[in-house]
C-alpha cells in the first residue's frame, strides 16, 4: 500500500509494508532536492537518502530497465497540446 500527498512545495510518498515486518518508507520530492527516509529501530533513527530530483527519476527508470549501463537525457520540457485550429 502507498499514499501521496501533495503539498505546494512538496510531494510525500509513503510505503507501507502490508506484513508489518519493515518500517514504512518516505518520499519527500522538493523542486531541488529529493529525500528518502526509514527509521532504524536498531539505531533508534532515521536512516536518510538525499540526492537530485534527476537522479530519482534515472532511480524509477532503472526499475523498468534490462541489465546494462544507460546514459539519460533529462530535460524539462513542457509543450501545450496542438490548439485546434477552427477551419472545419
Amino acid at each position: 500500500m502507498y499514499t501521496v500527498e501533495m503539498d505546494l512545495d512538496e510531494i510525500e510518498i509513503t510505503v507501507l509494508d502490508d506484513t508489518g515486518k519493515y518500517e514504512d518508507v518516505k518520499v519527500f520530492s522538493y523542486d531541488d532536492v529529493v529525500y528518502i527516509r526509514q527509521f532504524n529501530e536498531t539505531l533508534n533513527e532515521w536512516d536518510l537518502i538525499q540526492m537530485s530530483p534527476e537522479m530519482y527519476c534515472e532511480l524509477m527508470k532503472a526499475w523498468k530497465s534490462p541489465e546494462g549501463a544507460f546514459v539519460t537525457n533529462l530535460t524539462r520540457n513542457f509543450t501545450l497540446p496542438p490548439s485546434s485550429s477552427g477551419s472545419d
